[in-house]
C-alpha cells in the first residue's frame, strides 16, 4: 500500500470520531483512544508506524 493510500484509509477510518483520551505507555508511542473503542497508535520508532484498531 502506498503512503498516500494508507493516509486516505486512516482518514476514512477516523473521520467524525470523538477522542476520549490520549495514553503514553512508552516514550516513543502515543495512543489516541476514541469513544467507540477505536485506538490510533503512533510509534515514533524509525520508520514511523501507524496502526488503527477497532
Amino acid at each position: 500500500m502506498t503512503l498516500e493510500k494508507e493516509a486516505e484509509r486512516a482518514t476514512a477510518m477516523l473521520s467524525g470520531k470523538v477522542v476520549t483520551r490520549v495514553l503514553r505507555h512508552r516514550e516513543a508511542e502515543v495512543v489516541i483512544e476514541f469513544v467507540d473503542g477505536t485506538r490510533l497508535f503512533v510509534d515514533s520508532e524509525s520508520p514511523l508506524e501507524l496502526s488503527i484498531t477497532d
